[in-house]
């Protein structure tokens, strides 16, 4: 696990690249810290663990704008010289965790999950961007191969418009076949 330690105004801040498996595990902890919640905040009324689960899985997605180059995210970042935040990010997701300075006689332990999020779209983790704004970090995590997506997708479009132009013969059909099954491929 490589890192990246800056200071974003006085705010320490680390970034490294994490195992996926670290990650799997700190979700799946946190999916059900929080359908536990849910099922505590409906006075623990069995019959509801999967729509809990479902729930709680669903918070942690970022929704995915597919014409965006990257996914962009705002963190509470507190302005304690003592407290450093970390980002752990994969291909597939961002944990953010905060370490507080140990001070004489505290017992030692790891730093705190704050929150998790996960992306439908790889990420490139070594290109990540952090900015501190007003107390917040101001996250932008590119996307993989992004313009090559939208390449093939301009290309798809342009496609469609000269089908769409001529007359559909049995020849043009196929045609258009081939071309939209070798760009789902690309």
């Amino acid at each position: 696990m490589q890192g990246d330690i800056r200071k974003c105004s006085g705010m320490p801040i680390i970034t490294v690249e994490s195992s996926k498996e670290r990650h799997q595990e700190i979700i799946l902890s946190t999916i059900t810290r929080r359908a536990y919640q849910m099922f505590e905040k409906r006075e623990h009324k069995h019959g509801f663990a999967l729509d809990d689960w479902l729930n709680a899985e669903k918070e942690l997605w970022r929704d995915d704008d597919s014409s965006a180059r990257d996914f962009s995210l705002v963190i509470d970042c507190p302005q304690d010289p003592n407290v450093t935040t970390i980002l752990s990010l994969t291909n597939h997701s961002l944990v953010v965790f905060r370490s507080r300075k140990k001070h004489a006689g505290e017992a030692k332990c790891g730093p705190d999950v704050q929150s998790v999020h996960q992306f439908s779209r790889e990420i490139d983790p070594a290109l990540t961007e952090v900015k501190a704004v007003n107390g917040t970090l101001r996250v932008c995590l590119p996307k993989k191969n992004h313009a090559s997506l939208v390449r093939s997708t301009d290309g798809m479009n342009n496609l469609r418009s000269i089908v769409q132009s001529r007359p559909l013969d049995l020849e043009t059909k196929i045609s258009q076949r081939y071309y939209t099954i070798r760009a789902a491929r690309v």
